[in-house]
């Protein structure tokens, strides 16, 4: 064997070189390389898992259907609340959707108007606590009143006055509770809570919207 460095001749099984002392032992490959390959290759599956499971919820709930579609650009716009038995028109030129949740859906108008719209199911703690007649240290009830719901029965529709952020501001609230079960599901109990403020003072304007949204109530059997 010779030397690659300075060809000195040596024995097949020596293991360096006795004229320049270069290393003759074989060197055996790093694992840094293979290592390497098994991370990115372990990278991908997650990325491909990932995306395969993504897809498919995204799948699921386009099959579930779209939330209520509100369009500002109506007088009023029809949406469908179908998980909790419930249908409504909602006011829309001059409104906005500005929260939407699974259970609640809140607009507001140009000026100080705000229509909340929420359904507390059976794990609501103390669903009572949001009608605004309970809490006579805060809210004033101007009237109150029961009114007529088609599938239901009778609802309780009361008028507040209150402070907010240091304004005089009306409180139209529609409050009743009743057993829907949805598609495939158990019946359940849910307590529906409409609420509208407005300012004291343009309370004139808001009272035949809300009037509107009661009687264009709907609810499904």
């Amino acid at each position: 064997m010779l030397c690659p460095d300075c060809g000195n001749e040596m024995p097949d099984k020596a293991k360096s070189c006795s004229n320049c002392g270069r290393s003759l032992a074989t060197r055996k490959p790093s694992g840094g390389g293979s290592m390497a390959v098994k991370i990115i290759m372990a990278v991908l599956a997650v990325a491909l898992v990932a995306g395969a499971a993504y897809a498919f919820v995204s799948q699921l709930q386009s099959d579930a259907g779209e939330g209520p579609h509100f369009d500002p650009s109506v007088q009023w716009v029809p949406m469908d609340f179908s998980d909790y038995g419930i249908k409504m028109e909602v006011p829309g030129v001059g409104w906005s959707l500005y929260y939407d949740a699974q259970s609640q859906v809140v607009f507001k108008d140009d000026l100080r108007g705000t229509l909340d719209i929420s359904f507390l199911g059976a794990l609501a703690l103390n669903p009572d606590a949001h009608r605004v007649d309970n809490k006579p240290e805060i809210f004033k009830v101007l009237s109150q009143e029961s009114v007529f719901i088609k599938g239901l029965g009778e609802a309780l529709y009361t008028i507040v006055s209150c402070r907010e952020d240091g304004s005089l501001v009306n409180k139209h609230q529609l409050y009743f509770k009743r057993t829907y079960k949805p598609a495939n599901l158990q019946p359940q109990t849910f307590t529906y809570v409409i609420t509208l403020t407005c300012s004291s003072g343009t309370d004139s304007q808001y009272a035949p919207l809300f009037r509107h949204i009661i009687d264009s109530l709907e609810l499904y059997e």
